[in-house]
This record gives structure tokens, sequence and C-alpha cells, in this order.
């Protein structure tokens, strides 16, 4: 009467109390026999008490009997088998982990501590483990969450049958399978490693160099694609032309026919750009040079890097704009995309030239809107041509028009003079509203004086009434006291 339970961290060997608890070894062995508990994890690992196991779900909240299996939810769960010679005092004791009287089905735990009798007569005891107390220790010392789940999955991957004396219920062929099933990760959510799962596995035996190179591969894909999702770039798998140089810390007088002659010998050069501000035209001291293939490409750049050209040291390293690719993808893009349908009118923004590489400016190489470019070109050279014919029209009508000019200049005398009358008239009525304002001004001016005078004169008589009312005031004090004198006397 023993089961067999394979983990990825060793074997356990469990003998069973069938004698004690029938019902529930039945349950379990049974279980075991379907295959119910392959690639359960142990979900509840607390350290130095019990781990937790037995439910297909890994939560907690789930799992079923084999008698729910076979009779249906009302057989779920099966009743209590608690003996009072059965105590957890030793390691490795197994039993049900049920959550209240009579509630057991398929989720049991073991202990990994001695002497817990606070569990005693309350969870049926059916087993102990009486081989792999090494395997426990080592889930025991595993890491978990705060809600005591393991950071590394550790599952049971198979359970062997060594002993079963309980025949099988009815129906219950029908849930064993023909052979054990193959681990498949049931919760697409779980991104936790498996506890056995070789996490060097790709970089064991490589140098350090190697690993860091695999590193920056990585890291270097990642921002692609997420250049690539914010717009930058239009595939994060795009690469930069491998046969271009970027030549940069020019003399702002550097001319590209003179970078070109320097370039062309160490082989053809296809095209050579000094690229320019699109407002002054002005040298932004740095350019591209495309030559015809990738050999050549390096041979320049192992040559030419630190020469002087100008009396200025440059410095030469390959191209790393991805500009030209992209406006060469979005022109064929907008060529496809105007055959489908649509307006059938061509806009600023999908006007495409024969020559896309333009004879100034950049080709492409920086991220300058060549299409806008050539598009202001094109008004340039449309106003220019509507001017020519504008003058070519008015030199050959010349002399059909004289009469006409000399009315209208006529007409222009006469409506000058009047123009001329008006601007008197309207100069006499600013004059005169201007001698109204000054009256206004004199008038006001000789109210405030007369209003001062007013006031000033007021205060005068007020001062003077009260002066003479002190000193009236001060006769009678005077006499007062002489009185007083006379009757001391």
């Amino acid at each position: 009467m023993s089961v067999l339970i394979e983990t990825n961290l060793g074997d356990i060997v469990i003998d069973l109390n069938t004698e004690e608890c029938p019902i529930t070894c039945k349950n379990f062995l049974k279980l075991c026999k379907i295959k119910y508990y392959n690639f359960c994890l142990f979900y509840n690992v607390q350290k130095d008490f019990l781990v937790e196991c037995g439910d297909p779900s890994n939560t907690g909240k789930g799992g079923e009997s084999i008698y729910g299996l076979l009779y249906g939810n009302e057989a779920k769960y099966f009743q209590d088998e608690i003996k009072k010679s059965l105590r957890h005092n030793e390691i490795g004791t197994v039993a049900m982990a049920n959550t209240s009287k009579d509630k057991n089905d398929s989720k049991f735990y073991i202990t990994l501590k001695s002497d817990l009798n606070e569990l005693n007569d309350k969870h049926t005891i059916f087993g102990r483990v009486v081989e792999g107390i090494e395997v426990l220790k080592k889930i025991n010392s595993t890491f978990s969450d705060s809600n005591n789940r393991p950071l590394q999955n550790i599952r049971i991957l198979h359970t062997i049958i060594l002993d079963d004396p309980f025949p099988d219920p009815n129906g219950l062929s029908e849930h064993i399978p023909n052979q054990s099933p193959k681990f498949i990760k049931q919760s697409k959510t779980d991104d936790r490693f498996e506890i056995d799962e070789d996490l060097d596995k790709e970089n064991r035996g490589k140098t350090k160099e190697e690993i860091n190179e695999i590193i920056d591969e990585k890291d270097a894909k990642s921002r692609s694609e997420l250049l690539e999702m914010i717009g930058v770039l239009p595939s994060a798998d795009i690469r930069p032309p491998d046969h271009v140089l970027f030549v940069c810390k020019l003399n702002p007088i550097t001319e590209a026919e003179d970078l070109e002659l320097v370039f062309s010998q160490c082989g053809t050069v296809k095209s050579c750009e000094v690229v320019r501000d699109k407002v002054t035209n002005d040298s932004l001291c740095y350019a591209f040079v495309e030559y015809s293939t990738k050999e050549e490409c390096e041979k320049a750049y192992l040559k030419l890097e630190n020469i002087l050209i100008d009396e200025r040291r440059i410095h030469v390293d390959f191209c790393q704009s991805v500009a030209k690719v992209r406006n060469n993808q979005n022109s064929l893009k907008n060529f496809l995309t105007r055959g489908k349908g649509g307006s059938g009118r061509l806009d600023r923004k999908h006007i495409l030239n024969k020559n896309y590489q333009q004879e100034s400016g950049t080709k492409g190489y920086n991220y300058v809107d060549d299409d806008d470019r050539n598009f202001k070109k094109q008004k340039s050279n449309e106003k220019d041509s509507r001017e020519r014919d504008m003058k070519s029209s008015s030199s050959s009508s010349s002399s059909e028009s004289d009469n006409r000019y000399k009315d209208r200049n006529h007409h222009d005398r006469n409506y000058n003079r009047s123009y001329d009358r008006d601007n008197r008239n309207k100069d006499d009525e600013r004059e005169r509203d201007r001698e109204r304002d000054r009256d206004r001004d004199r008038y006001s001016d000789r109210d405030r004086e007369r209003d001062r005078d007013r006031y000033s004169d007021r205060d005068r008589y007020r001062d003077r009434d009260r002066y003479s009312d002190r000193d009236r005031y001060s006769d009678r004090d005077n006499e007062r006291n002489r009185e007083k004198d006379r009757y001391r006397r």
C-alpha cells in the first residue's frame, strides 16, 4: 500500500494507512491511478510547517474527490477519518487539507516539521513519507512570495502505485489514460521558471565576451522593436547600408567634389553628399559617401580615418542612418497605394520624381523630407514660368493699350485732385476741433482758480473764529482766577 511520487526535485515514497483510513486511502490511490495529480504544483510552502498540493488549478480553491468524478457533485466531498492513534509527530506526515469538517476532496499536505500538535484532531492523517525526506528539505528551503507560492515551480511529474488493495469502482476505467500524459504548462499567464530548468543552458561553455555580445544583440533588438512601435523605423529588422560611410568634422568650406576626389582613391564613389542647412544652405560639417561595394567601403574606412582635408582632421565611420532606406520604402508604398483606388489625386506627399536623389541638398541619408524639397522646387519653377508668360503677353499687347492707359491717367489725375480737396477739408475740421478743445481747457482753468479762492477764504474765516473763541475762553479763566484770589484774602 505505497505510492511513488516523482517531483522535479526528486522522488517521494508514501506508505498509506489503509486499515485506519480506507475511504481516504482509496480516494488517494484511485486519483493517482487516473493521473489526476500529474503536473500539480506545490502551491503553498510554509517554511518549517507544511507544503500543500493536490489542486489541479494550483490555487488551493479547486480539486475534486474520486467519488465526485464518478458520481457527480453530490459525492464531491467525503467524511473525515480522524484517529487518536495518528498524530502529527514526525516530518513527512501526510494528511487531507480540508477547510472544514467532512470537506475532503483531492488536496493534501505533507508536514515539514515534527510535533505539530495544533493540527491534531482536525485533519485525516492517511500516510507518511518513508523515502525522500531530503526532497522535503529542499522544498522547505525554497524561496516563496507573500502568498507562500514558490518563486520557481515545484510540481508532481508522475505518480506510480506500488500496491493497491482496493478494487476499482465502476466507471473508473473510462478515466484511466492509456499512457502517462506529457507535461504541458497549463497556465499561459504563469511566467515562473521550473525549479529543474537549466537557466544557464545558452551561456554554458561561453566566454564572458561572448555572453556580453549576446546580451548586446538582445538589447539592440529590443530597442529596434521599440523604435518600430513608436514609428521611427519602418521595421525592427531594417539595417543601415553597408557600403555607405559617414564623414564628420569637416571644414565648412569643403565641397562635395573635393571630398569625392579624396575618397575615390579607395574605389568607385557612387555619390558624395555634404549635408547642408535647408534654410541657409550652409554646410553642417558632415557628409555621406556611397561606394559601389562593401569591400571598397571597408578599405576607405581603414585608410582615410583622421586624414587632413582643408586643414581639418576628419572622422570616418560606417553609416548608421536608415533614412534613405525608409524614404525609398515609403515612396514605393505610396506608389502602390495610388494604384489601388482612392481619390486618384496626387497630394504633395505622394509626388514621385524620376530622379529621387536631388542635385543639391541631401540624398536621403538623413531625416530631411526630400519630397517636400522637390515639391517646393516644382512650385518655384511653375511660378517663374507664369511670370515669363505674363511679361511676354504684356509686351505684345502694349501698342494696343496706349489709348486705354491715357484714359486711365486722365482718370487718375481727376481722382488725385478730388482726393487733395478732401484732405484739405479734413485738415480744416481737425484745426477747428483743436481750437475748441483749447477753449474748453481755458474755461476749466478759470473755474479751478475760482474754487481755489473760495476755499481759501473759507479756511481763513474758520481759523479766525477758532482763535477768537480761544481768546474769549482765556479771558474768562483769568477773571475766575482773580475772584478766587480775592476770597482767599
